[in-house]
């Protein structure tokens, strides 16, 4: 006779792949999904989640996260971690991380998520300063891969190159079967639509990229918002076979106040947000817009980090002599849902949606709101239940290629995120048959890395629990699956 590990009772399981959307058991054994049925005897379990009134999903994969900051940020270590597992997250990529840092952080305080990363790009810190050529630029690709990151992420908005050397990097990252990931923006152009209408340019005819954030170059900073929209939105489908992105649906940025010698704002992204507001881009403009409340900067708590404004925003960004974290109000709610719902057009009965994930360019930063923002969209009619479940999971799944997670049929991992259809947000988190989180309190530890088969030798020293993945089985590289019928 059959006996589980853990059996999730009665609650409505969606699965985006099978078009599953019934009442019915999971059983779990050895981290894996058993059995999928609509009634499973408690009996045969050593223990059992009652799920009634819950949604049971594939865990939640979130594509675009920093917990592993270079700078460690606040000099927390792993706060991170703990954030996106109270958000119901199962697993997360790092979108430009240290490894060093991630390993420290999941040692410190490790949630149990699954956590990849991309090396970042940061000149005079992983990169040489001044001008690269092909043969540096190989050298930094195949040192992010050897640290054991999975590709590596363009920071555009913030450290720019060359619109040659931005192509070189996605090209080489390329032929290398690296994951690579671009916040947009060259020497030529900024963190907005003009950086965004660049990367036809920068690929070519067979380039391929992860856009980050879409929403981020939807600001009115060029054009009307709507007409920005409707521009990325033709961008970005005119790329579908070279291209996967993400949409966050939170309302405050995060950026950098560094400030130069000089007590000028060195970050496009923050001189781009004080612009809107006509503060000067400087020292001086940050502190002003702190004290109007436009600005805000981010302190330490027990639980987390959270937006400091006003005054002691001012008293933070000195005592960090610029250089820290900073926040603006200025994502369009817009934007953010006319870029999340939208789809391509068709005579077919399936339209698929044109930007493939929602994710949350936050992890230790407080805007973990993926669930919460989408249930909402599920509410105003945006998304029907399943395709939050492919929003949040099966498309994420696709992107990183990560073939056993992202779905519920038998055989599959067993990482799944329970929701609460009345609150609007996750109540259980579960990663491999275990619990990591429940009611928002995390209650896993440790947590597994994923790595390529080229950095599992750098992984391995550190005794964290890592799974090779292979790149080339991402969505970027391997195409996009059939459309359904």
């Amino acid at each position: 006779m059959d006996h589980y590990d853990l059996l999730v009772k009665n609650g409505r399981v969606l699965d985006a792949e099978t078009a599953f959307d019934s009442i019915a058991d999971i059983a779990i054994t050895g981290g894996i999904i058993e059995r999928v049925d609509p009634d499973i005897d408690p009996a045969l379990a050593d223990d059992t989640i009652d799920a009634a009134g819950l949604w049971v999903m594939p865990g939640m994969i979130d594509t675009h996260v920093h917990v592993a900051s270079a700078a460690d940020l606040d000099r927390v270590r792993g706060l991170g971690l703990q954030m996106v597992a109270a958000a119901g997250a199962t697993t997360v990529i790092d979108l430009g991380g240290s490894m060093e840092a991630l390993t420290a952080g999941i040692a410190a305080r490790g949630s149990g998520v699954n956590v990849g990363s991309l090396g970042y790009l940061k000149p005079g810190e992983t990169v040489p300063e001044g001008r690269l050529d092909a043969r540096q630029i190989g050298k930094i690709v195949e040192s992010a891969l050897d640290a054991g990151s999975l590709g590596i992420k363009l920071l555009g908005g913030y450290y720019p190159f060359t619109p040659e050397e931005t192509s070189k990097f996605i090209s080489t990252a390329n032929d290398m079967g690296a994951y690579v990931a671009y916040h947009v923006g060259t020497t030529e152009t900024g963190s907005r639509l003009d950086g965004l209408r660049e990367i036809p340019a920068l690929l070519g005819s067979s380039g391929r990229v992860h856009i980050a954030h879409v929403n981020a170059y939807c600001r009115g900073s060029i054009l009307p918002v709507d007409q920005e929209i409707r521009e990325a939105l033709q961008i970005v489908d005119d790329l579908r076979d070279q291209v996967v992105s993400e949409v966050h649906l939170a309302r405050p940025n995060f950026t950098l106040g560094k400030c130069d010698e000089s007590g000028n704002v060195e970050a496009d992204v923050c001189r781009n947000c004080l612009r809107l507001k006509g503060y000067p881009t400087t020292a001086d403009g940050i502190r002003a817009a702190l004290r109007d409340g436009y600005a805000s900067t981010v302190e330490a708590t027990r639980t987390g980090l959270v937006l400091v404004t006003g005054e002691r925003g001012v008293e933070l960004f000195d005592e960090g002599d610029t250089d820290v974290s900073m926040s603006f109000p200025v994502n369009s709610a817009i934007s953010a849902f006319q870029l999340s719902a939208a789809r391509r057009t068709s005579t077919d009965s399936d339209r698929d949606f044109i930007i493939d994930a929602v994710g949350s360019d936050a992890g230790a930063l407080p805007r973990n709101v993926n669930v919460e923002q989408s249930m909402r969209l599920v509410k105003f009619g945006a998304f029907e239940p399943l395709e939050l479940v492919l929003k949040l999971s099966l498309n994420p799944a696709r992107m990183i290629g990560l073939n056993n997670k992202g779905r519920l049929s038998e055989g599959k991992d067993a990482d799944l995120t329970l929701i609460d259809p009345v609150e609007g947000k996750a109540s259980h988190g579960i990663v491999a048959g275990r619990m990591i989180m429940l009611a928002g309190r995390v209650v896993g530890s440790g947590g597994t890395i994923l790595t390529t088969d080229r950095g599992e030798h750098a992984i391995e020293p550190s005794g964290i629990p890592l799974e090779v993945i292979d790149v080339s089985q991402a969505m970027m590289y391997s195409g996009r699956p059939p459309r359904s019928t």
